[in-house]
């Protein structure tokens, strides 16, 4: 099936030498054939003495299943990884697993494969490539039994080979190193020059100079796959020569450990090297088996299996990234995940031209994308690599990129966007939701952009606004309502300059303003938050008693009342965006007051924390950040400011931006409800669904009569709805809503 596909991989690797793996290099030693090396004095999982199954029924009882390893399960790397995956299949599916460890390839690895197919082993894994000639010939023996190779191209009836596209996890790995490195240099140890390690660099390479152009990626041969001491050497040899980063595509973790001796920085490789490391391992590119292995042998159990060539990618969850080092800033932490989740949606491929070899050749064209023949026959350098490579860069045919590349024009990379924040971008509120629009716009577009920061309103704001517009940036996006007049005043002496005002109601002939139907979020929040209490009091923790923020009160008790009509919906007025110390003090009072659900407009987590502590639930608001307090938040309305970031920065690189305001929605993308807590019943978040789509549709309008207000008075009379000017100057409470708006 992929015969075609993996021949230029084939030819490689037979001219680039006669030993090679995905794992380590074996010992010199072979085990006998009737002794099995065991893994660290654990016989317990040996040929010769497997684990035992662990779920009774006629299916598992009856399912054995082999591995053979060509290093240690103990090299906390490649075999470690699988055998990870191994472990997983006796815990989740109840087999009966065993595995070799230590086998040399060549006749040692068939006499090994063989003994397991003799005993019934079904299916056999064998997780090295130089166990694939090994694997054909015994497989041609036992036709009725099935073998699973990694990382190898042949394949036959009983046979399948099983890989993935790890590159995109070693690109994002670049994201790291460049974003960290102060001296330029990253070094690479690397096993053997075949495409497989090849591919790997070069993503890594592209990774690090597309945060970092002056980054550098120099690269030595140890031609191990588990040699500790060469992988030590040469990790060695590359701080010396001023690297300040360390990777590698060996099993051990010789090369994060010399790295942290001189007190540098690694990246590791097939699994989280920093829980044996420590955190100067920012991250590790790391294998997930587990999937993959549990669906063939489900297959096999039910008889469905047929031989496959398997190649999968991030979204197939068959590898990921491991988590990164409290070392590493926000900022880059926010890229990586978003680069991530491009790859993982298909916005976003690693090797897209434009794209030069080491030698200066031009790969690949802009628009045009590496196939996977080509990937998979890698064999030179692509520029920023500094290494020796089995090949010179060549011209590739590639494929049209199967997304809108327009983002990487020469035309896009000249604009500049600066963004004006009240509060921290580490706030998890207003500001980081802004900001992470920004990072995503960046990306899409290719544009420069700048930031500003805990930016009081008044003159400071002027000030800032005025030097980012004298650096010639625009638009200028201005995110917090007191920025209005400041706007203004600077807009009046740059008129060539555009100036967007988050949330305000003033125009010029080049300031636009734009804002969200938060209220669309709020009123489905209100339908959780009403579903969940028990004592029917929410509280509400309330920044300006301006139109915005009445108009999402109103919603979301218009929203909890819906479900449950003795809910009432109590605020405190903190007279703050972001004040940390305040929005604890108001949330702690109304818990005092019997509020059971804390809801918060303002914009940091404290509140959040406060309910986890106190054992009742929240709302969040403006981002996801359910980590905060996971046994307490039951959603937040959040937003995409990407979505019009995106649009905007494009109107205004084109000319056709204009100052028209902007009020969009759930239904342009611009809001949404962040996922509902698991322990919610499904019912409520059917409901909420279903009102969701509704909104989105048209078909629903939240304020729509009858509506009355908490005086008892009718402000809404049935059939009617309010219009968007009503909306947008709202100064009065809905029934439910407990006191009076300040004024």
């Amino acid at each position: 099936m992929r015969t075609k596909l993996f021949a230029l991989l084939a030819l490689l690797v037979v001219l680039a030498m006669v030993v090679v793996a995905c794992a380590p290099a074996a010992p010199t030693e072979a085990p006998a054939a009737d002794q099995p090396t065991a893994a660290s004095e654990q016989p317990a999982a040996t040929a010769e003495q497997p684990s035992a199954p662990t779920a009774s029924g006629d299916a598992t009882a009856g399912t054995k299943v082999g591995f053979v390893y060509v290093a240690p399960v103990g090299d906390m790397g490649w075999t470690w990884a699988h055998d990870q995956a191994r472990q997983a299949l006796e815990k989740d599916l109840g087999v009966e697993t065993t595995y070799v460890e230590n086998v040399p390839e060549g006749p040692d690895a068939e006499r090994v494969i063989r003994d397991l197919a003799q005993k019934g082993y079904n299916p056999i894994f064998t997780t090295s490539f130089g166990f694939m000639d090994p694997t054909i010939n015994v497989a041609s023996e036992f036709p009725d039994t099935n073998f699973v190779h990694i990382s190898g191209y042949k394949t036959a009836d009983n046979v399948s080979t099983v890989f993935g596209g790890i590159e995109e996890a070693r690109y994002l790995s670049g994201l790291v190193a460049g974003s960290m490195t102060e001296s330029n240099i990253l070094g690479y140890v690397a096993a053997f020059p075949i495409p497989e390690v090849i591919r790997g660099i070069n993503a890594f390479a592209q990774g690090a100079r597309e945060v970092n152009p002056d980054a550098e990626v120099r690269v030595v041969w140890t031609n191990t796959w588990f040699g500790p001491p060469q992988e030590k050497e040469a990790a060695e040899a590359l701080l010396d020569q001023g690297a300040d980063v360390i990777t590698q595509h060996q099993d051990t973790t010789e090369p994060q450990k010399a790295a942290a001796d001189r007190g540098k920085l690694s990246i590791g490789y097939d699994s989280d090297m920093a829980q044996f490391v420590g955190d100067t391992v920012l991250t590790s590119p790391i294998w997930n088996w587990a999937p993959k292995y549990e669906e063939i042998v489900k297959a096999i159990q039910a008889g469905t299996y047929e031989s496959e060539a398997y190649y999968g990618h991030m979204k197939d969850g068959i590898f990921d990234l491991a988590p990164l080092s409290d070392r590493v800033p926000d900022a880059v932490k926010q890229l990586v995940e978003q680069r991530k989740q491009d790859l993982i949606d298909g916005k976003f491929a690693v090797f897209c031209g434009p794209l030069n070899g080491a030698n200066g050749v031009e790969i690949l064209a802009a628009g045009k994308c590496m196939t996977l023949d080509e990937k998979l026959s890698m064999d030179f350098f692509i520029d920023g690599v500094k290494g020796e490579a089995p090949a010179e860069g060549r011209t590739l045919t590639g494929e049209d990129a199967p997304f809108d590349m327009s983002g990487n024009s020469d035309a896009m990379s000249d604009a500049k966007a600066a963004f004006v924040y009240v509060g921290p971008v580490g706030d998890l509120g207003w500001s980081y939701a802004h900001d992470q629009g920004r990072i995503k716009m960046a990306e899409a577009l290719g544009v420069e952009t700048a930031y500003a920061e805990l930016v009081p309103e008044g003159p400071d704001a002027a000030r800032v606004i005025r030097d980012y517009a004298e650096k010639g940036y625009s638009p200028i996006f201005a995110t917090s309502f007191g920025y209005m007049d400041s706007v203004l005043e600077v807009a009046a002496d740059y008129p060539d300059t555009i100036f967007e005002h988050a949330t305000g109601y003033k125009t010029a002939d080049n300031v636009g303003i734009y804002d969200g139907r938060g209220y669309q979020g709020w009123y489905l929040a209100g339908i959780v938050a009403g579903s969940t209490t028990e004592s029917n009091q929410l509280g509400y923790v309330a920044p300006f008693p301006i139109p915005e923020v009445v108009r999402n009160m109103n919603a979301f008790a218009l929203g909890a009342r819906s479900v449950n009509p003795d809910a009432t919906v109590t605020p405190v007025w903190i007279y703050s965006w972001f004040d940390p110390p305040k929005e604890r003090e108001a949330a702690q009072a109304l818990i005092d007051a019997g509020a059971d659900v804390i809801a918060r407009e303002s914009d940091s987590v404290e509140p959040d924390k406060l309910a986890q502590e106190s054992g009742v639930y929240a709302i969040g608001y403006n981002a996801v950040s359910a980590d905060v307090a996971p046994d307490a938040l039951l959603t937040a309305p959040i937003w995409n400011w990407d979505v019009y970031y995106t649009q905007a920065m494009k109107d205004a690189m084109d000319g056709t931006w204009t100052n028209t305001p902007v009020w969009w929605g759930m239904a342009e993308g611009l809001l949404d409800l962040a996922p509902i807590a698991d322990f919610v019943p499904q019912d409520v978040k059917d409901l909420v669904e279903a009102e969701k789509a509704r909104i989105i549709s048209g078909e629903f309008d939240v304020f729509e009569g009858p509506v009355n207000d908490n005086t008892g008075a009718e402000r809404i009379a049935a059939g009617d709805s309010m219009t968007d000017d009503q909306k947008l100057a709202f100064d009065w409470l809905v029934e439910g809503v407990t006191g009076e708006i300040p004024q």
